[in-house]
């Protein structure tokens, strides 16, 4: 009994996976299609690949609020063999991970942005990674000192707030291996 049940259950977890062996996804036969063009040729971006890329606008905890979209650009091209795959000044996509106000006591404001992904020349989205972290000033010293010498009230000082001048570049990295079709020179 235990020989058919082990069969059994080994059946039921490799014959669901069957299906999913035998489909190929977009890309693969996009990037199959082209290989065997006589006009268009796949070229690879592979994982790990760092681009740089600036940010638009001016960014601050204070007004900023987790979970908002901003944007970024790329700020050079990036090619392989001779063919630009992502064009310079590209948006790129990202969202502000956290923020965190400033407080009392002297505490400062916290902002956390990451890049999510960014179009290729052939429209292929590619998956980013990428997550920058920046502190205000602290302050808590002088909220301390305030706080005894106004025996209490300078204790309410706050820190100053993060923020992000817009024109700040990152490096940032390619999360996947992405195939891109580009016309053959």
């Amino acid at each position: 009994m235990k020989y058919y049940n082990r069969i059994i259950t080994l059946l039921a977890l490799t014959l669901p996976a069957v299906p999913l062996l035998a489909q190929s996804t977009r890309d693969d036969e996009r990037a199959a299609r082209a290989a065997y063009s006589t006009t268009r040729m796949p070229v690879v971006i592979p994982a790990g690949t760092p681009l740089t890329v600036a940010i638009d606008q001016d960014l601050s905890s204070a007004s900023v609020n987790s979970g908002q979209r901003i944007s970024f650009h790329l700020t050079s091209d990036y090619s392989e063999f001779g063919h630009v795959l992502i064009s310079s000044g590209t948006p790129v996509r990202g969202t502000v991970v956290q923020s965190t106000r400033r407080k009392s006591a002297g505490r400062p404001g916290a902002l956390t942005i990451s890049v999510t992904s960014v179009r290729a020349v052939d429209g292929t989205y590619v998956p980013l990674r990428g997550t920058e972290k920046v502190v205000g000033k602290n302050r808590q010293t002088q909220a301390a000192a305030l706080g005894v010498l106004t025996l209490g009230i300078g204790a309410s000082k706050k820190g100053l707030s993060a923020s992000i001048p817009a024109g700040t570049q990152y490096t940032v990295f390619t999360d996947a291996r992405k195939t891109v079709v580009v016309p053959r020179a």
